[in-house]
């Protein structure tokens, strides 16, 4: 698969073994009579001059990141740190994953990785590493260190997801990348900027698109699906597919009967949806978008990691914007993420002006998102420990084991909330309402429907006296995730067509005990008010 081809680069390197953290020691002094001469003689003999963003002293970070690996030279880290400390052991099969997080579970049942991840202990250490270093000497950090590490950075994220170097661009978060990209395609295309969005995308998403339409005079389609289709009466992932192709083309059509014309429009697309755990189908719409001449932009928050990410593949599917976190599945620290254009007119036109202007926003289309200003870029600098942590393991084998974890976990809930739907098979659960989509539409979250005395049931008629067939709102499921939070059980509830649903999620870490112990708090749960 793609992520086996990804491993050697960022494999290549094994770290030593070290039994504890050893901060950096800055080098000694040098003796500024013995040494002054030379050192200004070296310095006249460089008549280069400043080759990257601003008066860095450091190469073009454009030529760094797009060199050929053949020409490649990687920077060596410039201190020593033991970050290997807490990568994984090379036979697995009982290793407990929990112990490369800083999870408190002791007192907490973690199901809530989809919200803001959890980061890896390696990844972390290696970047206070290099806040160390950055506070040893200031300027050496950022006149020299930075940018180089930052471009090899970008260079391994590029080959982690099978992609062109000259595509990507490292950004502090999905935020800005999408910012970035709604902002220039409607100051691009102006009044005639048309942008279609599910009505299931994230809830920034929407406002954003709404916030930059209204500026130039554009418009906006919001797709309806929720409402109209969730729970899919689908069992299988090509059913599903169908479904989604139907409400796209319904839209189409309806937005070109009220004049509006579909060429040259952006359709924001979700990788996976955060309200309803669902993995959209992104290569099948892409290429219906395509067929009328739209652009396409995909919010990956939840891709990364959590998806085997090629995009080589999304790439000959059309999709032209694609912007990822690193916090969440990769589990890097905060403040990484990632903006893949494979278009270079793109690049160059709705990529022109990243969200924040900066020394490099003249100096390419790297340049222009790398740099933002002074601040702590030490997420991005460890990407490639945390890239060499998933590898180790294999990125593959990461996947598979999240998607067990998941089918186990909602089979323990079934058992515990619903045990009349006993012998369901994992295809029927959509259908079933246990969920919103047949499983292969999920992974590594969920919703799942919770006892049916909470969640509600609207199926049923909301006129019925049963307790069951009422509609539940967002107040009612804050309610139910309040209880868990005091319970010590980390897990949101959602509100879905007035039906109230546990959001799980599943990483390496998480354990089938978990899931059980939500399952039993939950059913002690007494509603206030319903």
């Amino acid at each position: 698969m793609a992520s086996t081809r990804r491993a050697a680069l960022i494999g290549s390197r094994t770290l030593e073994r070290c039994a504890k953290h050893v901060p950096h020691t800055a080098p000694k002094r040098r003796c500024a009579s013995s040494t002054s001469k030379p050192l200004l003689a070296t310095a006249r003999n460089n008549t280069k001059g400043y080759q990257s963003i601003g008066s860095f002293h450091a190469e073009s970070v454009e030529v760094l990141a797009t060199q050929p690996d053949e020409l490649y030279a990687s920077p060596e880290l410039p201190f020593h740190d033991c970050s290997a400390t807490s990568l994984p052991l090379p036979t697995s099969n009982n290793y407990d994953y929990g112990d490369d997080f800083y999870l408190d579970r002791t007192n907490w049942t973690f199901l809530n990785h989809g919200a803001f991840g959890a980061a890896l202990k390696c990844g972390d250490i290696r970047a206070n590493s290099w806040r160390q270093h950055l506070e040893s000497q200031p300027l050496r950090y950022f006149d020299r260190d930075l940018l180089p590490h930052l471009a090899h950075s970008n260079r391994v994220m590029a080959e982690f997801v099978n992609g062109r170097k000259e595509a990507m661009a490292l950004i502090q978060n999905a935020t800005v990348g999408l910012n970035a990209a709604i902002g220039g395609y409607t100051r691009d295309f102006g009044s005639d900027s048309l942008i279609f969005y599910l009505d299931v995308s994230y809830g920034s998403v929407k406002k954003m698109v709404k916030h930059y339409s209204i500026q130039v005079g554009g418009s906006v389609v919001d797709i309806p699906f929720q409402d109209q289709y969730l729970p899919l009466e689908a069992t299988s992932k090509d059913e599903a597919e169908a479904i989604f192709a139907d409400a796209f083309e319904k839209a189409i059509d309806s937005a070109k009967k009220q004049g509006h014309i579909v060429k040259n429009s952006l359709l924001v697309l979700d990788h996976t949806t955060s309200n309803t755990a669902i993995n959209i189908p992104i290569e099948a719409l892409t290429r219906r978008a395509k067929g009328h001449g739209m652009l396409v932009l995909v919010d990956g928050a939840h891709g990364l990691l959590a998806q085997d990410l090629d995009m080589a593949i999304l790439e000959e599917a059309g999709v032209d914007f694609y912007v990822g976190n690193c916090h969440k599945w990769l589990s890097a620290p905060r403040g990484a993420a990632i903006l893949y254009c494979p278009d270079g007119h793109l690049r160059d036109s709705v990529l022109r002006l990243p969200p924040s202007i900066s020394h490099g926003v003249d100096d390419g289309y790297l340049s222009r998102f790398l740099w933002g200003g002074c601040r702590d870029y030490s997420a991005q600098l460890c990407l490639p420990l945390v890239l060499q942590y998933w590898n180790r393991i294999g990125t593959d084998n990461v996947r598979h084991e999240m998607r067990d974890t998941l089918s186990n976990a909602i089979e323990v809930l079934m058992s515990l909330w619903h045990p009349h739907t006993r012998g369901i098979s994992m295809e029927e659960l959509s259908a079933a309402g246990i969920t919103v989509a047949p499983m292969p539409m999920h992974s590594p979250m969920a919703v799942v429907r919770l006892p049916d005395n909470i969640s509600g049931n609207p199926r049923t008629g909301s006129n019925s006296a049963s307790s069951n067939s009422a509609i539940r709102t967002s107040a009612d499921a804050k309610q139910m995730q309040d209880f868990l939070f005091e319970n010590g059980v980390e897990c949101p509830v959602k509100c879905i067509g007035g039906v109230l649903y546990v959001r799980i999620s599943c990483h390496v870490y998480n354990t089938i005990e978990e899931y059980e112990r939500l399952g039993r708090a939950a059913l002690q749960f007494i509603p206030t008010g319903w």
